[in-house]
Order: C-alpha cells, then structure tokens, then sequence
C-alpha cells in the first residue's frame, strides 16, 4: 500500500505536468487547490452550478458566461464599498488597495502601486493625491536615485485602516462568507492564475488591443 507522501508526490508531479514549467503557475495555492479538484469530497456548491450541469455549454459561452459573473461580482462589491466605506477613515475599496501593500514595509514607487492594482495611470495618480492630501501616505526620494520617488504609509493611513478594519471586515465577509475554506482555496488559486496572466498582458500591451492580445497568447488562451 502506497504512503501518504508516495501519493503527494505523484499528484504534484500530474499538477506539473498540466500546470506547464512556468514559476508562476509551481505555487502552494495552485496545488492546495488542485489538491481540492482531486482528492476531496464533493464540495457543498448547490445542484444549480454542479460540474454536470455546466458541460453542456460550449467553451465560448463558459468564457462569456464567467467573464459576465465577474463583472457582477466587482459590481456587487463596489456598491457594499461605495455605501459603507464612505462612512470609514478609508473612503473607497480604491484607497483601501492602495494602502495595504504598504503596511508590509516594501518599497514601492507610484507606478509599482498603479501597476499593482491594475488601475490607468491617469486613475492611478488621482487615487495616490487624495491619499497624500489625507495625510495617509507621504513620498519620499530614493537617496540612491534622485529621480525615483517612493511612496509610504504613515501613521495616520496605518490608523486609518485599523479604524475601518470592521466595515472590511464586513465586506470581506459579504462579498465571499458563502464559500467554504476549500472553495475559497480553489477560488484563490484560479484567480491568482488570471491575475499573473492579465498582470503579463499589461506589462507588454501597454495599449491593450485585443486583437494583438489573442494573436501573441493564443496558445495560452487556448484558440
């Protein structure tokens, strides 16, 4: 009879195998969530989006069809936020993203925080002047590089956050609480997947033309 290990590492060497050699798809949360798909009992999703029902569709519409749910979701969440985070020291779900990469200590630059959230520049920038003009984050030179500016949080963007910590704690909740922990490991690892993809696209597309996208990712994307 095989050993637990024995049967880990045959299942990590499937995962490599379908997840390709790329480093960031050989991550803990990826493998936790396949690890979920493979060997886990039926998970508690309700009869309506069960894996059976969904196999009839074409990939074209599941592609549609995904892209519209997450839409909905960013919708749902954005009104939570815009209705009771405006009542919190941190004013928008945007300021809140903006600020937490900064409570680690990591030095970052304005383009580091934009580019991390995903946001145009023009957008970017705004958000990073009413941080500033909170007195929630202040910038400092880089003593090795006049020309680059650092971006950190000060006291009072730390005890913003502290302030609101219950009303996020309240959107996290109401936004994802449905989910068991292994839904939301799987969850993660599939949207961390999308998010190293996208995060690739912007970098070398910076006009974002869909058409190039698909010509140069078309493996990737499966076309």
């Amino acid at each position: 009879m095989e050993s637990t290990l024995i049967k880990v590492i045959k299942l990590y060497e499937d995962f490599a195998s379908t997840s390709g050699t790329k480093p960031e798809a050989d991550n803990l949360v990826q493998f936790v969530a396949f690890l979920n798909d493979r060997v886990q009992p039926k998970s508690d999703f309700s009869e309506k989006i069960s894996m059976a029902n969904w196999k009839k569709f074409s990939r074209k519409t599941l592609l549609e069809m995904t892209i519209a749910y997450l839409g909905k979701m960013n919708r749902y969440v954005d009104n939570y936020g815009r209705k009771n985070l405006a009542t919190t020291s941190v004013g928008t779900i945007e300021e809140f993203t903006y600020l937490i990469p900064l409570l680690d200590n990591k030095v970052y630059t304005k383009s580091d925080l934009i580019q991390q959230n995903g946001h145009p520049i023009t957008t970017g920038t705004d958000i990073i002047k009413r941080l500033i003009s909170k007195k929630y984050i202040a910038e400092k030179t880089n003593p090795n590089d006049k020309r680059s500016i650092h971006i950190t949080i000060t006291k009072k963007g730390q005890q913003a956050i502290f302030k609101s910590s219950e009303i996020l704690n309240q959107l996290s909740l109401t936004g994802a609480g449905i989910l068991s922990n292994k839904e939301l490991i799987s969850l993660l690892g599939m949207l961390q997947k999308l998010d190293h993809f996208h995060d690739r696209v912007h970098k070398s597309h910076k006009e974002l033309v869909l058409s190039e996208i698909v010509a140069d990712y078309r493996k990737e994307l499966h076309v």
